[in-house]
């Protein structure tokens, strides 16, 4: 998981998909990325993060996009 600009923030220990069809999931987050609302980018399938480094990419490659995320409350209302 990552914040708005990057930054490792957490990681997601476990998900599933709700009534709805979303992706609900449960993480360990540091505590500048634990209020209610706060956007984040979940990297979904660690397989394809295994690839090459950020830093080592050169024009062409591919690199994984986070999916948009928001933090809720762990007890909604």
């Amino acid at each position: 998981m990552v914040d708005g600009r990057g930054k490792v923030v957490g990681w997601v220990t476990s998900c599933a998909v709700d009534s709805e069809g979303y992706l609900l999931g449960q993480a360990c987050l540091d505590t500048t990325a634990q209020a209610e609302g706060t956007a984040i980018g979940v990297f979904q399938g660690a397989a394809s993060i295994a690839g090459k480094a950020p830093a080592a990419a050169r024009p062409g490659d591919r690199l994984p996009v986070p999916t948009p995320a928001r933090v809720l409350s762990r007890f909604p209302k």
